[in-house]
Order: C-alpha cells, then sequence, then structure tokens
C-alpha cells in the first residue's frame, strides 16, 4: 500500500496536468505596454521614447551561444535598417546581468543598446504567465505607432539558425510595410 499511493498520486497529477489546457499565446498585434530598460543605475531607455521608429527588441541572457549568434544578426540589421527609422534594443535577463554587460559589449560589440532587466518584468511585458520557461533569444517586432507585430520566441520555428537573420529581416520588412 505505501508503494501504491504515490504511484497513484503521481498519476492522478500526470493526468491533471494533460488535461489542464495550455496558456494561449499572447495576442498579436496588441499595444506594448511602456517598458523601461536599465542601462546604467538610475538611467533607462523607455520604450515610449521610441515612439514614431520600428523597433526590434531582443530579450538574451549575456551567456547564451544563441543570443550571441543573434547579437551579430541584430548588429548588421541595425546598421543596415537605421536609416529607415529602425531601433535595436536588447534587455538582458540573467541574474546579476549588469555585471556581464561589460564583457558582453567588448566581445560582441553591439551597434545597439543593451540594458538589463528582471525576468518577471520582461515576461509580465510579453504576456507570459511567469512561471513559464522562457527560451531565449526572444525577438518581439513593434511599429512605430507602438503596436507589437510579431513575438519569435527562441524555440519558435522563424529562430532556426540556418534561417533566422532571413526571417528577422522579413518580418521586419513586413512591418516596416505596415502588413
Amino acid at each position: 500500500m505505501k508503494r501504491f499511493f504515490p504511484a497513484l498520486l503521481l498519476a492522478a497529477t500526470l493526468t491533471l496536468q494533460a488535461q489542464s489546457p495550455a496558456p494561449a499565446a499572447p495576442k498579436i498585434p496588441r499595444p506594448a505596454t511602456d517598458i523601461g530598460i536599465q542601462t546604467a543605475p538610475e538611467t533607462y531607455t523607455w520604450l515610449s521614447q521610441l515612439r514614431g521608429q520600428t523597433v526590434v527588441m531582443a530579450v538574451i541572457e549575456t551567456t547564451c551561444p544563441h543570443c550571441q549568434y543573434t547579437t551579430g544578426i541584430l548588429n548588421k540589421i541595425q546598421t543596415e535598417y537605421a536609416a529607415k527609422g529602425v531601433k535595436v534594443i536588447a534587455s538582458a535577463i540573467e541574474p546579476m546581468s549588469s555585471l556581464h554587460i561589460p564583457a558582453f559589449q567588448k566581445q560582441f560589440q553591439p551597434t545597439f543598446t543593451v540594458g538589463y532587466s528582471e525576468q518577471g518584468y520582461i515576461m509580465k511585458f510579453l504576456g507570459l504567465p511567469e512561471n513559464d520557461p522562457m527560451f531565449v533569444p526572444q525577438i518581439v517586432f513593434i511599429d512605430k505607432t507602438g503596436v507589437i507585430r510579431a513575438h519569435f520566441t527562441g524555440d519558435s520555428p522563424e529562430m532556426i539558425k540556418d534561417s533566422q537573420e532571413k526571417n528577422l529581416r522579413a518580418m521586419l520588412d513586413k512591418v516596416l510595410a505596415g502588413k
């Protein structure tokens, strides 16, 4: 009986979890809430300050190889699309990220602002449940009126390494065209 009860409890829990609906993906398009990305003590870049520009916002971890790879792509995008009113920004979310950013900037030389935020704060902005696992990098495309037009998660098909740059550019072109 002692072995049977834990097994029964586990089976019941797994059955209930399997029957629970997965959380709904956040609605797209939707207005972007204002969010501040800290760039230094007491210094923030606010999304509302970028209104009128098309924003590509990356959520990264500075030590994540996939995020580092994406930074290289975003460097090219920032340089090539700046004249079209595009602003790339990134927020690192790992614990103590403010201490990791200087080395990240030295190694990868981002051509865009890299700041930091608490993961829970970013999850709320993204419209994701705070306890869900977060796969990084995450890329959010925000049009010049402040509306989120697309959101690629780290496990999205669009973020596969071999086609990531093509997919990011295609979505950015679509957002710039107002589609």
